[in-house]
């Protein structure tokens, strides 16, 4: 008896190869564990606890997330109970499966509508919960947003948004709110749409605050039906058309269902081909998809600005599957049939010039080009200070650092050095906002202080990220001492802050971007004395500094975050440095295949 084909609200959203695989009768299947979705990182169940928790406050809600580890069977007749009841929000329901549109799962919420069904009963909408931003302004007169409060969620009363609409580009979850809404219409649950603002509505909660100032979410409702979304198309004489999220998912419902079916039949004779993706990282099958691709292949080599899945399928049906085939390749041979086949992305011969940039460096093992032969000049003081902050999960910085170089001992505090020095401001706890202006506040009443020792001092850092908290910590709305918003205004305005991105974005392309710890170990050859340097790491690190239970481990942890910290602004030191002496790039530094966190292993998708 052949086995059901079900899909969850995940498939349409991942990487075809993982539903051939899942599907495929020859490969092992006895680990059933899945690899953590996308969306689930940290602080993602803290926000499906706090939207839940206040939804569960709507008087005659049915809040079943007791039951969700549980007997299914016992969750399933509770849900089937609340939705006769016609509960007004159902949380963490159990939904039946929909054999006949192979669709399973459920969303976070369910929220009955003010109208009614057709048949008995009230009709529900789904909500589902993740942890990134979905909305941003709109920049047309299209309007396809609406929005509810947690207090009151019917989308019968909704409001329509005036300034924000969905992500386009934010397409995850909203294929997954289509998957719901389909599987509400298998089951005859949703409601008739005449009293609701669309025909066909699913609600999404972000981590967008839909009230600014009172900080309270809410549910945003899309249009299924709207067309927004930029899509590749064969027929459009452009070469794309915009279509809507319903369009979009079931045409990715469909192939997937599609691919089950042929895996299942012919597992020798695979429909789709990996194509590394982002996912793959954490993707149980990597293991599976790895040996089926070439060392040398594009999307494996290629982890900077990558092409996407519909890019190296085109590239491929050409005979461009390698670095090398691409490094060596007659782009102005290539693009007249190359390009109409990617019409789906902006910039399409752009995108693929750049590709070809990196896989002549990569075969070429070069980590950093000269974009010009013209001087970089920088300035010079006799104070100059590096600077890095840190901050945790919660985006709270609970560390400045600050590597000093102080030749004349100008400042009190470099009178004990006999040369540059570490100096840093942290807190290894949980901070609210008024701990972390606090901590902010010490920072800034010194770095004031540097400035006004020596106006002509040097500030460094790399990319905006250090400017742009100092101008939160600047508002007049921050919790931060009165005197602080002057102190920031007196240190942007001082003309000492030199971003060193941007000079190295001026003068040089990365082979595999212009991070700081990419250039500074290309150029003037630093090294973090942390075998695993990086920002995400160093939250952990944090996380373990301020919860850990063993004394010991905490003052381990918040010992490396400060060397790490220190490595950071020691190696701007060095990168300006080594610009300063003439930036003469190392001639056989080889780039990996595969840079720390790198991604790898996905897929071929079929043409909509």
């Amino acid at each position: 008896m052949t086995a059901a084909i079900l899909l969850d609200a995940w498939a349409a959203r991942s990487c075809p190869v993982k539903t051939q695989n899942a599907f495929d009768p020859t490969l092992d299947h006895s680990d059933p564990a899945a690899e953590a979705n996308a969306d689930l990182f940290a602080g993602s169940r803290d926000l499906v606890d706090l939207v839940c928790d206040r939804l569960a406050t709507v008087p005659g809600t049915v809040d079943l997330r007791p039951l969700a580890e549980g007997d299914t069977a016992a969750h399933r007749l509770a849900t089937d109970r609340a939705l006769a009841a016609g509960a007004p929000v159902i949380i963490a329901p159990a939904l039946p499966d929909s054999p006949a549109g192979h669709r399973t799962g459920s969303p976070e919420v369910l929220v009955r509508s003010g109208a009614q069904r057709s048949s008995a009963g009230c009709g529900y909408l789904p909500v589902i919960i993740t942890p990134h931003r979905v909305l941003e302004r709109h920049h047309t007169r299209a309007q396809f947003t609406w929005t509810t409060a947690l207090a009151d969620p019917d989308p019968a009363a909704a409001t329509l948004s005036s300034d924000q609409t969905f992500r386009s580009a934010r397409q995850g979850p909203l294929l997954q709110a289509a998957h719901y809404w389909r599987l509400l219409a298998d089951l005859d649950l949703l409601p008739a749409p005449t009293r609701l603002p669309a025909a066909r509505l699913a609600g999404i909660v972000g981590r967008d605050q839909v009230d600014q100032l009172s900080g309270e979410h809410g549910i945003a409702w899309l249009d299924l039906d709207h067309h927004f979304i930029r899509t590749f198309s064969r027929t459009a004489a452009s070469g794309w058309r915009r279509r809507s999220v319903l369009d979009r998912y079931d045409h990715e419902h469909e192939f997937r269902v599609a691919v089950a079916h042929h895996a299942m039949s012919s597992p020798q004779h695979p429909m789709v081909e990996p194509i590394v993706v982002g996912e793959c990282e954490s993707c149980q099958w990597w293991s599976t998809c790895q040996p089926r691709l070439d060392d040398a292949d594009l999307s494996l080599r290629i982890s900077k600005a990558p092409l996407d899945v519909r890019e190296i399928a085109a590239l491929r049906r050409m005979g461009v599957s390698t670095v090398d085939d691409l490094a060596d390749a007659d782009l102005e041979t290539l693009l007249p049939d190359y390009l109409p086949q990617v019409q789906h992305r902006p910039e399409a011969e752009r995108r693929i010039r750049l590709a070809a940039r990196r896989a002549r460096l990569i075969r070429d093992g070069v980590c950093l080009e000269r974009n010009d032969a013209d001087p970089i000049r920088l300035p010079v003081s006799r104070l100059e200070i590096d600077l890095d902050i840190e901050t945790s999960p919660t985006d709270k910085v609970y560390l400045w650092g600050f590597w000093v170089d102080d030749r004349d001992h100008l400042l009190a505090a470099s009178r004990g050095h006999d040369g540059p020095y570490y100096l840093a401001f942290s807190s290894f706890e949980d901070l609210d906002d008024a701990a972390e202006a606090a901590l902010a506040a010490r920072a800034i009443d010194w770095l004031d202080e540097a400035v006004r020792a020596e106006p002509g001092c040097l500030i460094v850092h790399y990319s905006d990220y250090e400017k742009v908290h100092l101008r939160r910590f600047g508002r007049a709305s921050s919790p931060c001492p009165d005197r602080t918003t002057g102190q920031v205004a007196r240190l942007l305005a001082s003309g000492c802050f030199l971003d060193l991105f941007a000079v190295m974005r001026a003068h040089f392309f990365g082979t595999a971007g212009l991070g700081l710890k990419v250039v500074a170990q290309a150029g003037p050859g630093f090294h973090w004395r942390d075998a695993e340097p990086g920002g995400l790491n160093s939250q952990i690190w944090w996380d373990q500094a301020a919860h850990h239970a063993d004394p010991a481990r905490r003052a381990s942890a918040r010992a490396r975050v400060l060397a790490y910290n220190e490595d950071d602004v020691r190696a701007t030191c060095a990168l300006r440095g080594w610009l300063r002496a003439g930036a003469v790039v190392p001639g056989s530094a080889a780039v990996p295949s595969a840079p720390p966190g790198a991604v790898s292993g996905a897929v071929s998708a079929a043409s909509h």
